[in-house]
């Protein structure tokens, strides 16, 4: 993928990120569930019903993102009620990190961190050949 390639489309969650993303915040839950259903089954009942609610949220927001990389900026758009952008000059990108867990292989993603002069921008769940192509033309203009 290029340069002309990343400035015509968005990077966006695929499904299989999204589905990354909900394990992960599924998981905890899991784990805590039966500590609550000890205490009382109600309790453990409101308990799942709830973390049920922040899974679908996090799933909620994992479909609203998307990425934009412009000639100046790498602009990160996400929210569900109040979308909120966030801009990062590319100038002012100081390094990149890329992070695949075996989760985020066999989904083909990966979560890439931009790093700024007091900023850091995550772009979780991204295709992995989109963040490499990302990373490598964020890098390039680095002094």
């Amino acid at each position: 993928m290029t340069e002309r390639d990343l400035l015509r489309t968005a990077l966006i969650i695929p499904p299989k990120g999204r589905a990354v993303l909900c394990v992960w915040a599924a998981v905890p839950g899991v784990f805590c569930a039966p500590f609550v259903f000890w205490q009382s089954l109600f309790a453990g009942c409101i308990f799942c019903a709830l973390w049920a609610c922040l899974v679908f949220a996090a799933w909620a927001r994992a479909c609203s993102f998307t990425a934009v990389l412009t000639a100046r900026n790498t602009a990160v758009r996400a929210g569900i009620a109040v979308p909120i952008t966030r801009q990062l000059p590319r100038r002012a990108v100081t390094g990149v990190w890329s992070l695949r867990t075996p989760l985020l292989w066999l989904a083909g993603c990966s979560v890439l961190v931009v790093h700024g002069p007091g900023v850091q921008l995550f772009l979780p769940g991204v295709d992995a050949l989109q963040a490499q192509a990302l990373a490598a033309v964020l890098m390039e203009e680095t002094p």
